[in-house]
């Protein structure tokens, strides 16, 4: 059982402060491994010499560093600890903070019951400290979970919740919201509010100069207009969302672009067209190793292979 000393504080938080800033330098450089280390080093000064906080601090941020490192059980076991050091430092805010963070990544491992208990948490947890803005993205992830749970209705109103907090909070997450809101309102069939949500998440994500962003929200109008039969629209919609795409570097976007274009080819029987482009977009997907949208592409492929007998 580790055991924490009192220590002398003075004396050890040089140390593990020197610690902890070299770890955030080796993570803005990308050296994943070095700061992992640093990280680990300064929490461990921390914690010997009392300094909870920033021992949860130190935990915390290896607890991400293992979440882009793909290693999601260890990044939930990291979280669990941070956690427990902000109990003990009593700093419930970055405790509600760390519920959430864990919370994120068990929804990625597909573990909804526990990344739902860690929202629920950290809900109850900023409602006590009245903090809108955390209401606000506990909101937006329960409505993540339950659109993963194919409960749209459910989905929805907690979309629709997500963007009254941030309002109230002058927070810009609220694009965010309004733009999971438009995709699930699609989903449903309700394709006017669908387009009016999607079109005002564009123009807020071009006001902020998200490009990133603003290419998502092409990328979803392409695809209501496609789900309404208005395919002059929806093409483009993604050539322009394409454009951008390519100059932004942004292959995920360049995918989605080019497979809403194959989608729109293949209804207007160009075969080859729509070949080319669902190429294009297996390609952009594999750039970036994302697998919903391989497995889109692949399946696009096939059913134009189908089609062209």
């Amino acid at each position: 059982m580790i055991t924490r000393k009192s220590g002398d504080k003075d004396q050890e938080k040089p140390s593990a402060e020197e610690s902890f800033q070299f770890g955030v330098q080796a993570f803005n450089d990308s050296e994943l491994d070095q700061a992992a280390e640093h990280f680990g080093g300064a929490e461990q000064s921390f914690d010997l010499g009392g300094d909870f906080q920033r021992a949860a601090e130190s935990r915390a941020m290896l607890a991400d560093l293992a979440g882009q490192d793909g290693l999601l059980e260890q990044s939930v076991s990291s979280s669990r600890h941070a956690i427990q050091l902000y109990r003990d430092g009593g700093r419930s805010s970055d405790k509600a903070e760390s519920l959430l963070a864990m919370g994120h990544v068990e929804r990625q491992l597909g573990h909804l019951e526990q990344a739902l208990r860690a929202y629920l948490i950290a809900h109850r947890l900023y409602q006590s400290l009245h903090l809108v803005q955390g209401l606000g993205r506990v909101a937006l992830a329960l409505g993540h979970i339950e659109l993963q749970r194919t409960r749209l209705d459910y989905a929805a109103q907690h979309y629709q919740e997500a963007i009254g907090y941030f309002r109230a909070a002058a927070d810009t997450t609220e694009i965010d919201a309004l733009k999971s809101l438009a995709n699930v309102e699609r989903l449903l069939g309700s394709f006017s509010q669908a387009e009016v949500h999607c079109r005002l998440a564009l123009e807020k994500y071009r006001v902020s100069e998200d490009v990133f962003g603003s290419i998502d929200a092409l990328a979803d109008l392409g695809r209501i207009y496609l789900d309404v039969g208005r395919l002059d629209q929806a093409s483009q919609t993604w050539i322009e969302a394409l454009n951008l795409a390519r100059s932004a570097e942004y292959e995920e976007g360049q995918g989605d672009a080019s497979l809403g274009l194959a989608e729109v080819d293949l209804r207007q029987n160009r075969v080859e067209q729509a070949w080319l482009a669902a190429q294009a977009a297996l390609q952009a997907y594999t750039v970036r190793r994302y697998d919903r949208g391989i497995a889109n592409a692949e399946r696009l492929l096939a059913a134009i292979h189908l089609w062209d007998g």
